[in-house]
């Protein structure tokens, strides 16, 4: 593949040496049991002694526990964050260590409302207060009132802490967003983009062509930027070594993008023990159960495609009249029997779905020529193995129903008969079909074109890889926004991350963008929260326009299961 013949990728021809090599490992800094403490009471609202945090909300509300952990509302970077309209805007200030043990921007400057618009009066205190130190942020917390006695307004609780837990939050709290990230430099910003062997076909080089193609186009954060490619070998109980030895030698700032099949665990877990963004890989499985806030995946791949496919299934089973033949299924891979397995999963017993058959090449048709119109079957195949069953059965296998999944199977890489086009319907996540998804994909060909990259068959990882890219780019300029505005706050992944939930969120509504340089071409709804960490959660059912036509179109509303 392309991408082996460099490892590094480095955008400015006149780095110096030391951001293309980069620095030594960083020495890890010791725990300290006091910033420890003051931790788990702002991240998990616990106290010293393992009891739930207590705080009374002005309106009497009593909050115990998690909900009334400081980062409910401060967020993990204490950056806090800005809610609501133009006519009803709450403000929830920066509590990061660089902006709360300091004067705020106006104060001092603050001449009157009629010289500074702000939205309402919370706004005007937190933009003129003076500097909090270990006293009055007590004071805060208890009272309820700022440096200056001013009183702070809802939904600000007041908390009950002893004099050791009000220690310990004020010196977690200096040093939340105090220093540098990993991988961030004076001279060059790392990132590192992971390919799992278990990646099909060309998907990696495709993933790696574009990271490649943007890192030489964009000056996003201010910085250079070094890609590191971070290809991985062997089983994936040996993944998490080879990315430690990785990120020993160099440390990164985030893992941008990357291409994978069926197992991404290791990598996922890898991030969230060294609190490494991982943002939104190219996958047909994304991990789901395991707890985590540093990656953002775009859904969870062909398991969604089966929960969709089971809605389907018994929406029409409650229609009137409905009663929806019994499902067989068919897989080839790992992918493949994870998505029949979530389907099993999902029908239970209604449907008494048997056993997932095993696809083989050498009788592609074997047990499939016989299959009448009462039974539908599901083939979680790739594009050469449905081909090799066209081949068996120009006419199809029984005369039901045929359900593909698009994410194995993308209908632009398909030679379908009109046999088969005529009854074949695809479980799709990506449900941008209309005008703005024509014209994203548009927008993507006509760059990949000029960056000389492929621009036929499967789009969908490159345009995966560019959305990533394009949404760290958007991010990353808010965020160097900000810094001009608050300045002396390092750059933080927690930060980043907070940043690219409200680029995703843009995608929410599928309200097309004004934005000429957009090309998140494949989803037409996408979000993300605070505890939401799969940004697409639904899809549609697809099916070609005519037996003769090459056209897609819904044939079901959005489904989200």
């Amino acid at each position: 593949m392309r991408y082996r013949t460099a490892a590094t990728w480095v955008l400015a021809a006149s780095l110096p040496l030391t951001a293309i090599l980069g620095p030594a490992a960083e020495t890890p800094i010791p725990s300290d049991p006091q910033v420890d403490i003051g931790r788990r009471i702002y991240r998990e609202g616990r106290l010293a002694d393992g009891s739930p945090l207590r705080a009374i909300r002005p309106e009497g509300f009593v909050l115990e526990g998690e909900p009334a952990a400081c980062v409910t509302c401060h967020r993990e970077s204490g950056m806090g964050s800005v809610e609501g309209s133009l006519e009803l805007t709450l403000l929830v200030p920066p509590v990061a260590g660089p902006l709360l043990f300091a004067p705020a921007r106006f104060a001092g400057t603050f001449l009157n409302e009629g010289h500074h618009w702000v939205p309402n009066k919370a706004w005007a205190r937190a933009l003129t207060r003076g500097a909090y130190d270990d006293g009055s942020l007590a004071r805060a917390l208890r009272e309820g009132l700022d440096p200056d006695g001013q009183p702070l307004i809802a939904p600000m609780p007041r908390y009950a802490l002893d004099e050791s837990s009000l220690s310990a939050l004020a010196a977690y709290l200096r040093g939340l967003g105090a220093a540098s990230a990993p991988g961030v430099k004076t001279d060059a910003l790392h990132l590192a983009t992971v390919v799992t062997p278990d990646a099909p076909g060309e998907q990696g080089e495709a993933v790696v062509g574009v990271l490649r193609a943007w890192a030489a186009a964009s000056q996003a954060s201010g910085r250079p930027l070094v890609l590191q490619v971070w290809e991985l070998s062997g089983p994936p109980e040996t993944w998490s070594g080879q990315l430690e030895a990785r990120y020993r030698e160099q440390p990164v700032f985030a893992i941008l993008s990357g291409a994978g099949g069926a197992e991404w665990r290791p990598v996922h877990r890898f991030c969230e023990a060294h609190r490494v963004p991982c943002i939104l890989p190219s996958l047909e499985v994304a991990p789901e159960g395991d707890p985590g806030f540093y990656s953002l995946y775009y859904s969870p791949g062909v398991t969604l495609e089966a929960r969709l496919l089971a809605a389907h299934w018994r929406a029409e089973s409650r229609a009137p009249g409905g009663k929806p033949p019994p499902i067989i299924q068919m897989f080839s891979d790992a992918a493949g029997r994870r998505a029949a397995e979530a389907l099993a999963g999902a029908l239970g017993t209604e449907a008494q779905p048997e056993s997932p058959r095993r696809f083989r090449p050498t009788a592609p048709a074997a047990g499939l020529d016989a299959l009448g119109e009462a039974t539908a079957l599901a083939l979680w195949l790739r594009p050469e193995e449905i081909a090799l069953l066209v081949a068996a059965l120009p006419e199809g296998p029984g005369s039901g129903p045929l359900y593909l999944s698009s994410l194995l199977a993308p209908p632009e890489s398909l030679a379908l008969p009109p046999a088969w086009k005529a009854r074949v319907t695809f479980v799709s996540l990506f449900d941008d079909l209309g005008l703005q998804g024509e014209i994203a994909r548009l927008r993507l060909t006509h760059w990949l074109d000029r960056q000389e990259l492929e621009t036929g068959g499967d789009l969908r990882p490159r345009a995966d890889a560019y959305a990533a890219a394009y949404l760290l780019t958007r991010a990353l300029g808010e965020i160097r926004g900000q810094e001009a505005r608050r300045p002396g706050v390092p750059l933080s992944r927690e930060h980043l991350l907070e940043a690219l939930e409200q680029e995703v969120n843009k995608y929410a509504d599928g309200t097309p963008l004004v934005d000429p340089d957009s090309h998140v071409a494949f989803y037409g709804r996408m979000s993300l929260g605070p505890r939401q960490r799969m940004a697409a959660r639904g899809g549609a059912l697809l099916r070609f326009m005519s037996p003769e036509s090459h056209r897609l179109v819904a044939v079901t509303g959005r489904i989200v299961p």
